[in-house]
């Protein structure tokens, strides 16, 4: 399952993880690194996706109810993946590194070229929440993790 803001938020009801997807925006790519995200393991978690295309033109009303959303869908989560890209700025990202520092749900992507690299890492070393380079090194890493699953679903 995939919610985004649109949608109203599910009472939990299976034993299926639910992962938010914050970070930086990457609208322009045909296939998003939220998509490719979903796409890998779309069997092994429910995602809350706060992606909406429309943001920056969202009256202040609607951006209120955005903003809750994502408030009520990172409470709801059980894990939190956050992924900063390398020339993004994402303000709205450094927020949700902040709130969810000390949660011990947060996972976050950081790479070496992002400009606010090492107050990322000072804070993930300190809060001792996971850190990695690159979506690609996080998605192998979280593969390893559900092996069996893996192995399972192309058998």
């Amino acid at each position: 399952m995939v919610c985004t803001s649109k949608d109203k938020l599910p009472d939990k009801g299976d034993d299926k993880p639910y992962l938010f997807l914050a970070g930086s925006m990457d609208l322009d790519k045909v296939l998003s690194w939220r998509q490719e995200f979903i796409n890998c393991f779309f069997e092994t978690y429910h995602f809350l996706d706060p992606t909406n295309k429309l943001h920056g033109s969202l009256t202040n009303t609607q951006m209120k109810s955005h903003i809750l959303w994502e408030l009520e869908a990172l409470e709801l989560a059980d894990i939190v993946v956050l992924n900063l890209l390398p020339k993004a700025k994402s303000p709205i990202s450094l927020v949700e590194l902040g709130l969810y520092s000390k949660s011990g749900k947060l996972i976050v992507i950081c790479p070496e070229n992002f400009y606010q690299k090492r107050y990322v890492k000072t804070l993930c070393e300190y809060y001792k929440v996971p850190l990695y380079s690159s979506l690609d090194i996080f998605i192998i890493n979280l593969r390893k993790k559900h092996a069996k699953y893996f192995l399972k679903q192309n058998n």
